[in-house]
């Protein structure tokens, strides 16, 4: 899929946004509106005043108040209603099949997937697979769900493919499975497949029946560290804060909720490798003990290390093979839907013929296939993998085939729209963003400000608001004064040079003709001896500190209420219009969450200048309100984190959302709910090391001027 002129627009994030919300938004608006009518009637003289333009505005604020204020009060003083777990489940399953059918559609893991094939693998760690299948008298942890068997060890130890697969899931009385791989053998992919296929199971069955089936969530470790949070806890959270269903104020209770009911989650667990590798023990561990099924998704060696120290109890273990020549040239010649580039007939016939050649052993996962799927086009000479002296080793292979990513992503090619960015500034940013990420496979852009210091963009942010405040503030005053100034200028004029000049004129006259005819200008005033000593009085002290000290409580009461009232107002308003949703659906998408992130600082800014303009007038509520808007949201340092990172020469002159969404669309980089992935974390990797090998390189230099 190649990138098209249509871009989200922010205006339809807008209208999904309101589209709940909009009696409170219709509500406030006639409430600000009969205000602003009742304030401009009240300033008219008292004859021209009359109730005819008084009471347009309390009728105006009346129906506002029926149509958003009383909803508004009733969504933020009820309580919302507690759904049952199974309308959780449901939800949450429904949710989480349209995130990962999308994610797998982009993967190109449906409708014809690389095929998968497994068998059980003896890792340590592990324990007996006897204790995992359990015995005929002994009651299962897990019993087996609707529709299912239980599994045994043959079966276990005959493996299988994607339904075999399944079955070991749903039937397994431990439920524990771990499945391990080298890179590249397609542990992803077959856990996005698993997900599906129990998901498609549970809405096979009827409503009693599915109630018995638990939904699989697919996660990563990122941020988990069991030592310090439960692995329940930890769950809950990511729930609350990954799918809209809980997106409310009693959704973290509701996700708890649902982690805590026997048997409604499947946790599906990626990332250990990337986990900390003292933090993989105590993970573990902490599996072992949790009370529903799991699956951990693992390269077999960090798995080794972790299960010196802790193993994850009645769990087996199963290893993913590697892809057969005969189903990797099947599977290649099925997925080309256009023409294919030069050679590739040659190159399935070489294949098929030496099933034990090098390019057979290079082409043996599902990571170069998909490879070399993507990255040759029509016109590119596929014959050059068949060259034995270029490509000696399967490691050359799948090195070559990494390289030609962002070249094939970024190459213009006839009848496709020119590549937005250069191969080059493709390059710099994910070398960047590969090397910033670490070993975490999820970017999430609202953490790139940790990326850059902090200090330059507290600074930027208080001279933008400091010129949003100038300026604005300026141009309110200057309007409202021009207006001043042309309604009345004549009466102002004339006041200035009849009355002022004319009276200092007159004084100065006098003055001037007394000092010239020797006559007194005007009555003498007497001066009086101040008395110091009386008015520096112990009695006058205590009396000027107690006025004193019970004024400026008083007015600093006031004044702290108002205020606290304000911000409590602004805050409630805030998490009504922005934070109030119940609605269920897909997790957002990362460029969905910016634009969105935009439309709530947006509507913080309105909110605030509304509070504001009510109390403080309309300049401090448009200055306020402008003010607020600009800084609140996430996108703002984020914004300013880029900019650091152009400026120190780290980031090419690249728009950053723009930037992702052009590499998600050229299948370099893919969406997770709300979060980036690089497509092949093998390119994530090669690139984080060039940065690294870059920067060991520019250190190890020596300084220029020490050669003089």
């Amino acid at each position: 899929m190649w990138p098209g002129d249509a871009r989200l627009s922010d205006f339809w994030v807008m209208v999904r946004w309101a589209q709940g919300r909009l009696p409170i938004i219709v509500g406030l608006a006639l409430v600000g509106g009969a205000i602003a009518w009742m304030g401009w009637a009240y300033r008219l003289p008292p004859g021209e005043r009359g109730d005819a333009l008084v009471l347009p505005g309390f009728v105006l604020g009346l129906v506002g108040v029926l149509v958003g204020v009383v909803p508004l009060l009733a969504r933020l003083g009820g309580r919302p209603a507690a759904r049952p777990v199974d309308v959780l489940a449901a939800g949450l399953a429904l949710a989480v099949d349209r995130e990962w059918r999308t994610a797998a559609n982009e993967r190109q893991l449906l409708p014809d997937p690389i095929p998968v094939r497994w068998s059980l693998s003896d890792l340590t760690g592990t324990g007996s697979v006897t204790a995992a299948v359990g015995t005929a008298d002994q009651p299962p942890a897990f019993p087996p769900l609707p529709g299912q068997s239980r599994t045994t060890e043959a079966q276990l130890r005959a493996g299988g493919g994607r339904i075999e697969l399944h079955a070991g899931y749903a039937g397994l009385a431990s439920g524990r499975i771990i499945v391990a791989g080298a890179p590249g053998a397609g542990k992803s992919g077959a856990a996005i497949l698993l997900l599906l296929d129990a998901l498609t199971h549970r809405d096979t069955l009827d409503k009693t029946q599915r109630a018995r089936v638990p939904v699989p969530v697919l996660l990563t470790s990122h941020g988990w560290n069991p030592h310090t949070t439960p692995v329940q806890d930890w769950l809950a959270d990511r729930l609350a804060a990954t799918y809209p269903m809980f997106g409310h104020r009693r959704g973290r209770v509701e996700a708890a909720e649902l982690v805590a009911a026997r048997d409604r989650i499947a946790l599906i667990l990626d990332g250990l490798d990337e986990m900390d590798a003292g933090l993989r023990p105590a993970a573990l561990q902490a599996l072992s003990d949790a009370p529903f099924r799991v699956i951990v998704l693992t390269r077999s060696r960090e798995l080794i290390d972790a299960a010196s120290q802790a193993w994850l109890f009645g769990a087996v273990a199963v290893r993913l093979h590697d892809v057969t020549t005969y189903a990797a040239a099947a599977y290649l010649k099925r997925a080309r839907p256009g023409p294919p580039p030069s050679g590739w007939t040659e190159l399935l016939t070489y294949l098929r013929a030496h099933p034990d050649g090098v390019l057979a052993r290079g082409l043996s996962t599902p990571l170069t296939l998909t490879l070399l799927r993507d990255t040759y086009q029509p016109g590119d000479d596929v014959r050059e993998l068949l060259d034995p002296t270029r490509y000696p080793t399967p490691d050359a292979i799948e090195q070559h085939l990494i390289a030609r990513v962002l070249p094939a992503a970024y190459t213009p090619r006839p009848g496709r729209p020119a590549p937005r960015y250069t191969e080059a500034q493709a390059r710099q940013a994910l070398t960047l963003i590969a090397s910033k990420m670490g070993p975490n496979r999820d970017l999430a852009w609202w953490n790139i400000p940790h990326w850059a210091p902090t200090t330059p963009r507290v600074l930027a942010t208080a001279l933008a608001v400091g010129l949003v405040l100038g300026l604005a503030g300026g141009l309110v005053l200057g309007l409202a004064g021009g207006l001043v100034f042309g309604l009345a200028g004549g009466r102002v004029f004339d006041l200035a040079v009849r009355r002022v000049f004319g009276l200092a004129a007159g004084r100065v006259f006098e003055l001037v003709t007394g000092l010239v005819f020797g006559r007194a200008v005007g009555k003498p005033q007497q001066v009086k001896i101040v008395n110091w000593r009386a008015g520096i009085s112990r009695r006058n002290l205590g009396r000027g500190l107690v006025v004193g000290l019970t004024f400026g409580l008083l007015v600093g009461f006031i004044v702290g209420l108002a205020i606290g009232l304000m911000v409590m107002l602004m805050i409630m308003i805030e998490h009504a219009l922005i934070k109030g949703s119940t609605g269920g659906g897909n997790p957002l998408g990362p460029r969905e969450i910016w634009c969105n992130d935009r439309v709530a600082g947006l509507v913080f800014g309105l909110v605030a200048g509304l509070v504001l303009g009510l109390t403080g007038g309309l300049v401090v509520g448009l200055v306020g309100g402008l003010a607020s808007g600009l800084v609140h949201p996430e996108t703002w340092p984020t914004t300013l984190a880029w900019f650091q990172l152009w400026r120190s020469g780290q980031a090419p002159a690249v728009r950053l959302m723009p930037f992702l969404e052009d590499a998600r669309e050229r299948e370099v980089l893919r969406t997770v709910g709300g979060v980036y992935q690089f497509r092949h974390a093998t390119l994530q990797d090669q690139l984080a090391s060039q940065a690294t090998s870059t920067t060991q390189v520019s250190s190890a230099a020596p300084n220029a001027s020490q050669n003089f």
